[in-house]
């Protein structure tokens, strides 16, 4: 059961949920929103970063008429911006909107070499952690959206665990810096 707290967000998202689920494709709601919603954590400026396995130009077709305007440097790694004005507060809210992807890194570089992949739980595995490594399904159908926690996230938040998706000599050689990552959560939640 997804907490009443959830449903100012859901109701945002509502929208642009239906365009993704209208075009046959999935949206998700992933990353430190879902994870600060879970902990009440009483915060409101939620960073709205959504996943899709919609490829960049299926997410731009489907942001097409709702956005006020959509950016696309991000493209090549499967990220499209959009920002939507609110009309009665006249304030701005950005939306990034990537593929799914899994992403390999190399000795001789902290970027990615990005892959699309077509499975949410391919995209969550290559989180930094499993508290970040869970997901709202938008466009499954039901008034309430599922929580989709593969790696068991809900279970580590509670208990103030802090563990990666997949090993931590996978985690940490694909980005060293998950480990300062590592140190500023386990201040945060201590």
């Amino acid at each position: 059961m997804i907490p009443e707290r959830f449903a100012p967000v859901l109701r945002e998202l509502d929208p642009v949920a239906e365009r993704f689920r209208a075009a046959g494709h999935q949206l998700y709601l992933v990353g430190g929103t879902v994870r600060d919603l879970l902990v009440d954590s009483g915060r409101s400026d939620y960073d709205l970063d959504l996943t899709t396995d919609a490829r960049p130009p299926e997410i731009k077709a489907c942001l097409e008429g709702w956005a006020d305007a959509i950016w696309s440097q991000g493209e090549k790694f499967g990220t499209i911006g959009a920002h939507k004005i609110d009309p009665v507060t006249g304030e701005t809210r950005v939306y990034e909107i990537t593929t799914f992807r899994a992403e390999a890194y190399t000795d001789d570089s902290r970027k990615p070499h990005v892959v699309f992949a077509d499975e949410i739980e391919a995209d969550l595995s290559r989180r930094d952690f499993t508290v970040n490594a869970m997901a709202l399904d938008l466009t499954a159908g039901s008034d309430m959206p599922e929580l989709v926690d593969p790696f068991e996230g809900a279970v580590d938040l509670a208990q103030r665990v802090l563990r990666t998706p997949l090993g931590p000599e996978i985690s940490f050689s694909d980005d060293p810096l998950r480990m300062l990552r590592a140190a500023r959560f386990i201040a945060r939640y201590q």
